[in-house]
């Protein structure tokens, strides 16, 4: 597997794009159509750890709020009370999950196509560094599927509020066994709290891949 990590300094610029986005309801405001209680196209969350908030001050924007000084025990208690069994780890312990496993939450499916390029955005409000965002692809292997791609940003801040990032990534350059992909938001150390809004995956040309991956490199 190719691990295609790309670091970057946040930018302040719109998050606005040409292309349509892949990536369902990035912005957190849509309910699922079945389960309320969570954003459509996103994963059921334990209600403890991580969270579906509005802003105070804005109650129509909404975003996920990761809780990392949650005991790992604690955690684990919730997962279980919510059916996430996948997040129910053994002999959990009772110090922050920061500190062990960290918090992650995972996008629906979408399709990638081969030979297309993408650009990931988000924004992140939280302790630099603290914070990742993933696009992991899937593909088969054996005519089973598995993990076949990663890329990651790391959120670097310099303030206590909102910061956007942006990023390219090319899925099956290397591996064009990959037919779809997933965003993954994670946050881990410090323990604290921590937050994604606007989540994006856009088709880009191979032209502002080329010039992103070298902007970066």
């Amino acid at each position: 597997m190719r691990m295609n990590f790309i670091f970057l300094v946040p930018i302040l610029a719109s998050l606005a794009t040409a292309a349509p986005p892949l990536l369902p309801n990035g912005g957190f405001e849509e309910p699922d159509a079945t389960n309320a209680a969570k954003p459509a196209g996103w994963d059921v969350l334990d209600g403890l750890g991580v969270r579906w908030e509005a802003e105070t001050n804005g109650p129509a924007n909404r975003f996920i709020r990761m809780n990392t000084a949650v005991t790992e025990r604690d955690y684990v208690s919730s997962c279980r009370a919510a059916g996430l069994d996948k997040w129910v780890f053994p002999n959990a312990a009772n110090d922050p999950i920061a500190a062990t496993y960290g918090l992650s939450y995972y996008s629906d499916f979408i399709p990638v196509a081969t030979g297309q390029a993408y650009r990931l955005r988000f924004r992140y409000r939280g302790a630099s560094g603290g914070g990742k965002v993933w696009v992991r692809g899937y593909g088969l292997i054996q005519d089973v599927e598995r993990r076949r791609y990663d890329t990651v940003v790391n959120c670097r801040t310099g303030g206590t509020g909102w910061t956007a990032f942006s990023q390219c990534f090319h899925p099956t350059t290397h591996t064009p066994s990959v037919t779809r992909m997933r965003v993954m938001l994670y946050a881990y150390w410090p323990p604290g709290v921590y937050a994604f809004d606007e989540v994006s995956v856009t088709p880009v040309s191979e032209a502002e891949w080329q010039a992103d991956h070298r902007e970066n490199e």
